[in-house]
């Protein structure tokens, strides 16, 4: 009897479980519905191996799917990594390719360059299975973490955080489930329904900035964080008709060649229109307030042929008012 009462309880709780990963499942898909992405479409999935993008993964497993892993080797247990992705994919048949590095970085440059390189791989590879998209694991934090950096440098960005649906290199990314869990969560959701990941000791490490936020964040309790989610998100929205003006305003500058006489000085949003324009022309280019203020005292000086550094390698080039972004 007690023997009897134990199954019924083992097969009650596999039923509940199981139907909970469903419901878990159908989330993440709504969220290609909402984007209008048909889920029949070719996906590439970049996987690092990380809780969040092997939870990703194993939702998706089912779609036709293509997997790209990077091991940049720069931590002892980074192979690791690389098998559990490996070993996912093979039992369950989905195509893998991996890209080992073996770079030297140097610490104040490593996150851009690995981000570069991770990139440019996944362009490459979906270029090579023909994916119609890149699929990448991008969560609540990762959303506060980048808008809180944002908040930290006094930008004005058009959007606070991450995009759910962005245009890189003519590739599409979607990050399905960036309105819909905390790291915290898929961390549970991966123990309880026993996927492996593997645990990157260096987001611990409190030397770079985003790492520095992320320690922060994890003092909060769940109902503060999404709070401060909540606020960006709402900023966001407050934000959508000032986004409209400044893209119609790029695209009148575009069509005159970026001439400085065709650019009004006091439009209520130039801040926003230099910013959108230089991440247009530029990657992984650092701005703040200051610096756009730097910037428009350069279009709007009296010198028509000029050039403004904004950083080492990169220029803005002014020739007779007419402006070259290289």
């Amino acid at each position: 009897m007690i023997l009897d009462l134990l199954w019924i309880n083992l097969v009650v709780n596999y039923i509940v479980k199981t139907n909970n990963l469903v419901e878990l499942q159908r989330d993440l898909l709504n969220e290609f519905n909402k984007c209008n992405i048909n889920t029949n479409k070719k996906f590439l999935i970049g996987v690092s191996g990380g809780p969040d993008s092997m939870w990703l993964l194993n939702l998706l497993k089912s779609l036709n799917i293509v997997v790209a892993h990077v091991n940049y080797n720069k931590r002892y247990d980074s192979n690791y990594d690389e098998s559990l992705v490996s070993r996912f994919c093979a039992d369950n048949n989905i195509p893998l390719e991996i890209l080992s590095l073996h770079n030297k970085y140097s610490s104040g440059n490593f996150q851009a360059i690995a981000r570069k390189e991770r990139y440019d791989f996944y362009f490459e590879v979906s270029k090579k299975y023909q994916c119609d998209y890149i699929l990448l694991a991008h969560q609540k934090d990762d959303f506060l973490e980048s808008s809180i950096m944002q908040e930290n440098s006094n930008r004005k960005p058009l959007f606070w955080g991450i995009k759910q649906l962005s245009v890189l290199n003519n590739n599409i990314i979607f990050r399905p489930m960036l309105n819909l869990w905390t790291k915290q969560e898929i961390i549970d959701f991966c123990n309880e329904y026993s996927i492996l990941f593997a645990t990157d000791y260096t987001n611990a490490e409190t030397h770079y900035t985003r790492n520095k936020i992320r320690s922060n964040l994890k003092k909060l309790d769940p109902e503060q964080k999404q709070n401060k989610y909540q606020f960006f998100v709402n900023k966001n929205i407050e934000n959508e008709h000032i986004e409209k003006q400044v893209l119609e305003s790029f695209e009148d500058w575009k069509n005159n060649q970026f001439n400085v006489d065709k650019l009004d000085k006091n439009f209520a949003y130039i801040d926003q229109l230099l910013f959108y324009t230089l991440n247009h022309f530029y990657n992984n280019l650092k701005l703040s307030l200051n610096k756009i203020h730097g910037i428009k005292d350069f279009l709007f000086s009296q010198n028509r042929t000029k050039n403004f550094k904004l950083n080492d390698e990169q220029y803005i080039h002014k020739i007779k008012n007419l402006l070259i972004f290289k």
